[in-house]
């Protein structure tokens, strides 16, 4: 449209899974609207990222995809105080939960959380990278974080074949092939539909153990 058209929408999606939300309420679909093109993608891990990314959104004369996780409406890790009514976060900025150097750690949403515990659990050195936004993404903090470690683990709760994560993974073995003393890891959800039953949901989920194993693996590779 050469700049002459605008289509400032924010479209409130809730996402991510939930105690007994059945196989499609829980379910995971950054990826479905990240290939659109024109369309930006949000999906905050805390309440204060979601208010300044929320307000970008409001003032963006692009149309956004804005994830609300459901176990992040009303969950401690997620809790944050109000940063005011000016503060704002741009598009396509990650935040570093944690710095270190054995290796990079991609997530965004409620696996943030877990990184950090399987980290902390484990007493791995890792550098923890929350991307907030999937489309636009960090490209350049995330090949930044590699070529420091060497390694990296994409943990993401999107289905394994087609996640996003499988397109950061592309996108660093592109740029980054030669900086890498380990392949690219991820952990994600396995190519089923989330069980309604909440101990079943929890074992396909990633969670802090698995991570944290993954974690290992990749560092002592």
């Amino acid at each position: 449209t050469a700049n002459r058209f605008a289509a400032p929408m924010v479209v409130r999606m809730p996402g991510g899974y939930a105690k007994v939300g059945d196989p499609w309420h829980s379910e995971s679909n950054e990826s479905f609207f990240a290939r659109l093109i024109g369309w930006q993608v949000v999906s905050p891990s805390n309440a204060a990222d979601a208010v300044g990314l929320l307000r970008t959104a409001l003032r963006s004369q692009n149309p956004t995809i804005f994830f609300e996780h459901r176990k992040l409406l009303d969950d401690r890790y997620s809790r944050r105080p109000y940063p005011g009514d000016a503060f704002v976060l741009p598009f396509g900025e990650a935040a570093v939960l944690r710095e270190g150097r054995a290796l990079t750690v991609v997530t965004w949403g409620a696996m943030c959380e877990r990184c950090e515990l399987a980290a902390e659990a484990r007493g791995i050195d890792a550098e923890i990278l929350d991307l907030r936004t999937l489309m636009p993404w960090d490209r350049e903090r995330v090949l930044e974080s590699v070529r420091k470690t060497n390694r990296v683990l994409i943990v993401h709760e999107e289905h394994r074949t087609a996640g996003f994560g499988a397109e950061i993974a592309a996108v660093i073995a592109d740029e980054c092939f030669r900086d890498l003393d380990a392949p690219v890891f991820r952990e994600t959800m396995p190519d089923v539909p989330i069980p309604y039953n909440v101990g079943l949901m929890n074992a396909v989920l990633p969670d802090v153990d698995r991570i944290g194993e993954q974690m290992r693996m990749v560092v002592d590779f």
